[in-house]
């Protein structure tokens, strides 16, 4: 059979608190080095979101112009073809009534004797 595997020699005990206390500070190092880095990134992050707010804003203000623009110049061909089809209406309308009254008028020369 094979033997248990042994367990790794244990230092002795006046070099144990010396190795934790090493450690311990090296991970109290790594943690203060991620506070600054994380600092740092959120100011980068607050620095980007500031900057593309601002191009937002300003893009959102150019395609409100445009809009506005693009709005008022369909506006106004919107009216001129309004009032053109309001024209051809009116037009049609009077050639209407003038036939129904000329065939009314007919009908009724041809059924008096």
């Amino acid at each position: 059979m094979t033997q248990p595997p042994t367990p790794p020699p244990t230092p002795p005990p006046e070099q144990l608190p010396w190795g934790i206390s090493y450690l311990r500070e090296d991970i109290q190092d790594l943690r203060q080095e991620m506070r600054q880095d994380l600092r740092l990134l959120h100011g980068r992050i607050d620095a980007l979101a500031t900057t593309l707010n601002a191009r937002i804003d300003e893009t959102n203000k150019s395609l409100g112009a445009r809009i506005d623009e693009t709005s008022k110049f369909l506006g106004a061909r919107i009216d001129d073809r309004y009032e053109l089809l309001l024209k051809r209406i009116d037009g049609r309308f009077m050639w209407t009534i003038a036939t129904m009254v000329a065939l009314s008028g007919l009908i009724m020369a041809v059924l008096k004797p």
